[in-house]
């Protein structure tokens, strides 16, 4: 199992948190243009700030010592 404590790993979870939350948010700004359903966007809009939020802590984390 790889050490999740590594530069290079915290940078690659940073970096999934950030498509994940970017995939959302195009869910989202999809249903606005095609009309969808108010929850439905505002349910994408929240999952995807999450994951931003997520994503750019995650990024500015400071690499922890063994």
């Amino acid at each position: 199992m790889p050490d999740p404590r590594k530069p290079l790993y915290t940078r690659l979870f940073g970096w999934w948190y950030l498509c994940l939350g970017l995939a959302f948010a195009s869910l989202a700004w999809r249903n606005v243009l095609l009309g969808g359903a108010q929850l439905g966007i505002a349910m994408r809009c929240v999952v995807a700030a999450g994951f931003l939020i997520l994503g750019v802590t995650t990024l500015r984390a400071k690499p922890r010592g063994r």
